[in-house]
Parts: C-alpha cells; structure tokens; sequence
C-alpha cells in the first residue's frame, strides 16, 4: 500500500470515533452552525462529545481576527490565534478548558483530549469559518496523519489540514502542542510530516 493511501485511510480512521449518522465534520450540515449547534468532542478519541453553541458575541470575536486580512500568509497567522481563542471559548463549555498540551497515550483525566481529538475540533472549527466567509485565502482540507504508518519517521499523530487556494498548498494547523488555549500552529505540511515540533511544546 502506498504512503498516500495509507494518509487517506489514517486520515478517515482518526476521525471515525467522531463520525455520527449526520457526519459532524461535513461543513453543510446544520449541527456545524455556530450559533446554533456544532459537536466538539471533549474525551479521547472523540469517545465522548458535547453539543455547544457560540454566542454571536462569541463567534463575532472569532471572525474579528480575519478584518482587513492582506493575503494567504496573513490569513495564516490569523487563523493560528483565531484557534487559540475558540479554544478559549469552548473549552469551558463542555470541560476541556484544563486540557494538557501534548496528551497522547494514556489520558491525565476528564477533559482532557488527543490529538485525533484535537484534528476533529480544528478541522470542525475552520469548516465553520470557511463557512461564515472568514477565510478569504485558504480552504479547510482532509485531516492529515504523520508517523512510521504513514510513511514519515515518528509516532503516530493527526492535525486538520487547510489548502492555499492560488496554489493548491497544503499547510496543517495543530492546536495539540500546548494546554488548551495555548498558541496554535499554521505550519508547511511536508514540514510538519517530517517532524516539525514548537520550541516548547510537547514532543512525540
């Protein structure tokens, strides 16, 4: 099997806990409406899940990041602190507030998400941004997975994935590395997939 099959299949394994009869991650359903309902899952491999809502206060301080964005680099930065405020707001509603950066093979407690978690959130969250018109530059992208069953060194992790839309290039954002709310990470997929890592952020 080739490394871009095995990314495919990874890709849809790491969300299937997270995948409901209305496939909480497909931007056009109506359980992906933030001032409606959106599933965010608060537990290990999305194996328990919250149904919230932003207030339109809430949802107007997330599109406040994208005002008067100049281009595709800009909306990148812009989109790594808009993630670190959803963070913010979400994570006291449905308990995820105290989440430990770099949660990986055995869970510290409630609350407390992994980082296929994380990928479904991330990739959820941009999905409702693409949707409500705040990404002018990017579009939201299939989850991506790196590690030696994927093709690259390391162990196994997931992020969600945004393609630049002049060229087709594909970047990850990883909101995994740092506690809940922490900085988040726009980052050159190839270079994320070879092991790219923040200065003091968990490791792998």
């Amino acid at each position: 099997m080739t490394a871009s099959r095995f990314l495919a299949l990874g890709a849809l394994f790491a969300l299937a806990a997270c995948a409901t009869p209305e496939n909480i991650i497909e931007p056009s359903t109506h359980h992906n409406d933030p001032l409606v309902r959106f599933t965010h899952c608060n537990g290990y491999g999305c194996s328990s899940m919250y149904g919230m809502k932003f207030s339109p206060e809430e949802w107007g301080e997330i599109g406040a990041f994208f005002v008067g964005t100049r281009d595709a680099a800009d909306e990148r930065d812009r989109i790594a602190l808009a993630m670190s405020r959803f963070e913010q707001i979400a994570g006291p509603k449905d308990g995820t507030e105290n989440d430990v950066g770099g949660t990986g093979f055995a869970s510290p407690g409630p609350g407390n998400v992994d980082c296929y978690a994380e990928a479904a959130n991330t990739t959820v969250a941009l999905q409702m941004m693409q949707k409500s018109g705040f990404l002018k530059y990017h579009v939201v992208d299939e989850p991506t997975m790196r590690g030696l069953p994927f093709g690259t060194l390391g162990l196994v992790h997931a992020t969600a994935t945004i393609k630049e839309i002049s060229n087709g290039h594909l970047w990850v954002v990883d909101t995994w590395f740092f506690d809940n709310g922490g900085p988040s990470f726009v980052v050159d997929r190839d270079e994320w997939r070879a092991g790219w890592h923040p200065k003091g952020g968990a490791g792998l």
